[in-house]
């Protein structure tokens, strides 16, 4: 429903100090009111003949009709403008449950609805910003004003950014990197946009490679050059002196590492999908000469909630090219994922592409068992037990997994990294060479996958039978 705002002042603000008085006041008001009371919106009239009306209602409609929220009249617009308004002309739309999710403005007219002088479409939507103009019938026949009264993060940000996109919820943050919901406002496309801050901050000091300007935009060009189904496409880049907007696909699913807490642990099926397609996309990776450096369930993403569902790799703020013949020499990577060899040289010595290897060996872990192999309660220090490549299967989700798959983290989770596995080596493992789940990968990636070998016989009979890595059981009395 909307109401009469009782300010004398029935037209659009023009200062910015009253902008930002509006929004503290309105806000203010928020939190004092019964939750169907709230105003989340507000619509001043420029050439229309109006009091300022307040929106509180998910829906709000305009129009001749007299059932709409705002009946436009003669006594509103001359007769030959009038003739022009259909009967609903457009519609405001918002979910009041959740007021930070974008305020949609529907055209229902044939003679047009436009925001900032671009044409709406009829029954196409666009997104109402703050300050934005609603023409009617003609674009410059600018009617309202729509001020957005809910509290926004997106004070002080680019004016591209402002201009083009609504800041939403944060969805997440890392080192020295935020990442809000955002919205593309023609189209309504969400997206994820990271926001990482160049200059060094007190809280990321140290290292203080993960501030560094150049590190920043070494992510960029990577990912602005990325092309496959199982790595985070990036969409658009605002480059700015001390900072670096990145806005990327979204993923709706959200993350490995919050799916594999609210099941506890994953069926070993659903964990051969998710891993085969987390190693095809290294695969991609190592092929372009790129080493991720923190692959962890956090950095995972979903495309959706089902259980067999596209997976994505994200986040490369750890990454940097690796030419065939170099090293590299940062320590990086989360501490329960990284690999012994980093650990062993603390970052000053030489690793490879193999770092990541060994992540993939954590990440399988944690998917069967719910569980990390190396903690600092086990008893001794997790670094050490990593340098030491010190783990064993002892939660009870273990004993419904495959011998296979145990056979596959041993492999992996070799110490010395010049015997551990090449990532070609792990798809062709017996425990991925699962003609069924490839065929389930390559329905969700929209691919035909190479590099893995088909299953022989023998691989569906080791799928099944107990080899050397667990003890042999007791028999069992027959009755």
């Amino acid at each position: 429903m909307a109401s009469s705002n009782n300010n004398n002042n029935n037209t659009a603000p023009d200062t910015q100090s009253a902008t930002q008085t509006q929004h503290t006041v309105g806000w203010s008001q928020i939190e004092s009111q019964p939750v169907e009371n709230i105003i989340w919106g507000r619509l001043y009239a420029k050439n229309l003949k109006i009091k300022s009306l307040d929106l509180s209602a998910d829906e709000f409609k305009a129009g001749r009709n007299e059932t709409n929220d705002l009946c436009i009249s003669k006594d509103h617009l001359p007769d030959k403008i009038l003739s022009r308004i259909s009967k609903v002309h457009f519609q405001i739309q918002k979910d009041t449950e959740d007021l930070q999710s974008p305020t949609y403005i529907v055209d229902k007219s044939r003679n047009g609805t436009f925001v900032n002088g671009h044409l709406i479409g009829i029954e196409k939507k666009m997104i109402l910003k703050d300050d934005d103009v609603i023409a009617l019938s003609h674009p410059t026949y600018k009617a309202l004003v729509y001020k957005d009264m809910t509290p926004s993060e997106a004070k002080g940000l680019p004016k591209e950014i402002r201009s083009t996109y609504y800041f939403g919820k944060k969805l997440g943050s890392g080192a020295c990197g935020v990442v809000h919901l955002v919205y593309d406002t023609k189209t309504c496309t969400p997206y994820a946009m990271k926001h990482v801050v160049k200059n060094l901050l007190a809280e990321c000091s140290k290292p203080k490679i993960l501030n560094d300007p150049q590190r920043v935009m070494n992510e960029v060009n990577i990912m602005k050059n990325l092309e496959h189904p199982c790595v985070i496409k990036m969409h658009d880049i605002v480059n700015k002196a001390d900072s670096v907007f990145m806005v990327l696909e979204f993923m709706k699913g959200g993350d490995l590492l919050n799916r594999i807490i609210q099941n506890k642990y994953l069926p070993e099926r659903t964990c051969k999908l998710f891993f085969l397609q987390i190693c095809h996309a290294v695969k991609y990776l190592h092929a372009k000469d790129i080493t991720h450096r923190d692959l962890k369930p956090d950095n995972i993403l979903l495309e959706n909630d089902d259980e067999e569902t596209l997976l994505k790799v994200s986040d490369f703020g750890l990454s940097k090219f690796v030419q065939k013949d170099s090293v590299m020499r940062t320590l990086c990577g989360t501490p329960l994922y990284v690999a012994p060899e980093v650990l062993l040289t603390g970052g000053r010595g030489s690793y490879t592409r193999k770092v990541d290897i060994w992540s993939l060996g954590v990440v399988l872990f944690t998917m069967l068992s719910g569980t990390l192999p190396f903690s600092d309660e086990y008893g001794s220090p997790a670094t050490e037990q990593i340098k030491r490549g010190r783990f064993s299967f002892r939660h009870r989700s273990w004993k419904s997994v495959s011998a296979p798959a145990k056979k596959l983290i041993f492999e992996i989770l070799t110490v010395d990294p010049n015997t551990r596995p090449a990532i070609d080596d792990i798809l062709n493992s017996t425990w991925l060479r699962d003609a069924e789940v490839i065929r389930k990968a390559e329905k969700l990636m929209n691919v035909r996958l190479s590099g893995t070998k088909k299953p022989s016989t023998s691989d569906i009979e080791n799928n099944n039978e107990k080899i050397f890595i667990e003890p042999p059981k007791k028999r069992q009395r027959t009755k």
